[in-house]
C-alpha cells in the first residue's frame, strides 16, 4: 500500500490569524439517486496543510481521531515537524489492541479552492503504519469543517463564508490496487506487525547491585516515556524487595482507627475431620537442592521458622517461574 504527499508550492511563512467568518447555513442537497449510479467506493479528497498539497485524505465517519501517517508527516518542513508533541495515551483498535503513536501535532487543514474553501485547525495523531492514505479525517473534523459526505454520490459538500463548496472523490480503485501490490513487494511495517509491537514487553535493570533482577515494561512505549519511567523506578528502588532481608514482614497486630486487628492466620481444626498426612515424595534432580537453598535463605533472614505438624503434612511443590 503506497501513500504519498505531494508539494505543489514552496512552503511560505504562515501566520495564523483568527477571523470571524459569517457562514450562511443554507440547505445542502444531493442529486436524486434515480439519476445516477450509486457507488460503494471509499471517499477520498485532496487538502492542504500550510500551503502544501496532500493527496488521498480518507474521510472516515467511524473514527474518533484524526490520523496522519508517518510517511506523510515526514514530507512536511522541519519547522512544522518540530511542533510534534509526545503522545499521552495510546490508540485503541476495534478488538482492543493498543498502539502508541509517534506524537501529536495541531495543523491548519484546508479543503476546497478559493473562494469556496474552508480552513480549520485540527489535532492530528501521527502513527507509524503502512496505508495507501496520507490522512484519515474523523467525524469531529467533519463537524468542525461542516462537511457532509455522500458515499453513493462520491461527493463532499461543505459550508464556506462564500457559499457551499463541492468536492468530487479522488478515489481511483485501479490505482489503489496497483499501489497496494507495489507496497506488498517491499519490506515494511504493516498493521499486524504494529499490533505485535503493542503487546511486546521489554526488561530493564534499575538496580546496579542486582542487575539480574529486571523490571518488565511495555515494549511499545515511546523512547522518551521509557527514559522517564526508568528514571522514576531508579529513584524509588527502595520500595522493591531485592532480597529476602528486604522483606520487613507484617506485624502480628495492627491498629486502624483505634481498633486492634490480628494478622495471624491458622488452620481450622474440626474434630469430625480426619487430618491428612501425605506420604513423602522425593523431588526431581536439581529441585531438591534448590528447595533446600531457598529454605535456608528464608530461615537465615527470619522469614520462616521451624515448626512441627505431625498430623497435617504436605509435600512441597516446585514450580519454575517464567523469569527463571
Amino acid at each position: 500500500m503506497v501513500a504519498e504527499c505531494f508539494a505543489v508550492e514552496k512552503l511560505r511563512t504562515y501566520k495564523r490569524e483568527k477571523k470571524s467568518e459569517v457562514i450562511d447555513w443554507e440547505e445542502i442537497s444531493f442529486p436524486a439517486l434515480d439519476t445516477i449510479t450509486p457507488s460503494d467506493k471509499p471517499v477520498t479528497i485532496n487538502g492542504r496543510i500550510f500551503e502544501r498539497e496532500v493527496h488521498r485524505v480518507y474521510l472516515d465517519g467511524g473514527s474518533a481521531c484524526d490520523i496522519m501517517y508517518e510517511h506523510c508527516f515526514n514530507q512536511l518542513s522541519p519547522a512544522i515537524k518540530a511542533r510534534l508533541n509526545t503522545p499521552k495515551v495510546p490508540l485503541v483498535g476495534f478488538s482492543g489492541e493498543r498502539c502508541w503513536p509517534i506524537g501529536e501535532v495541531d495543523l491548519d487543514f484546508t479543503i476546497g479552492e478559493p473562494p469556496l474553501s474552508r480552513t480549520e485547525t485540527l489535532d492530528f495523531i501521527v502513527v507509524r503504519s503502512t496505508s495507501q492514505c496520507n490522512i484519515l479525517l474523523e467525524r469531529i473534523a467533519m463537524m468542525k469543517i461542516g462537511k457532509i459526505v455522500s458515499t453513493v454520490h462520491q461527493l463532499v459538500k461543505f459550508y464556506t463564508p462564500e457559499g457551499i463548496g463541492t468536492l468530487v472523490s479522488t478515489y481511483d480503485r485501479e490505482k489503489v490496487i496497483m499501489a497496494i501490490r507495489e507496497t506488498d513487494k517491499r519490506p515494511g511495517e504493516c498493521i499486524l506487525e504494529t499490533r505485535k509491537e503493542d503487546s511486546s514487553k521489554e526488561k530493564i535493570s534499575i538496580n546496579p547491585l542486582f542487575p539480574e533482577q529486571q523490571v518488565t515494561i511495555g515494549g511499545a512505549l515511546p523512547a522518551e516515556m521509557k527514559r522517564k519511567l526508568r528514571k522514576l523506578l531508579q529513584a524509588n528502588i527502595d520500595i522493591f524487595a531485592w532480597e529476602y532481608r528486604d522483606m520487613t514482614g507484617i506485624p502480628r497486630m495492627l491498629s486502624i482507627d483505634e481498633t486492634i486487628f490480628s494478622t495471624e492466620q491458622k488452620l481450622n481444626d474440626y474434630k469430625h475431620l480426619k487430618p491428612i498426612h501425605q506420604k513423602k515424595r522425593n523431588l526431581a534432580n536439581g529441585r531438591d537442592e534448590a528447595a533446600c537453598k531457598e529454605v535456608e535463605e528464608l530461615l537465615q533472614d527470619g522469614i520462616i521458622r521451624e515448626a512441627r505438624y505431625p498430623t497435617w503434612v504436605a509435600n512441597p511443590v516446585m514450580v519454575k517461574k517464567s523469569d527463571g
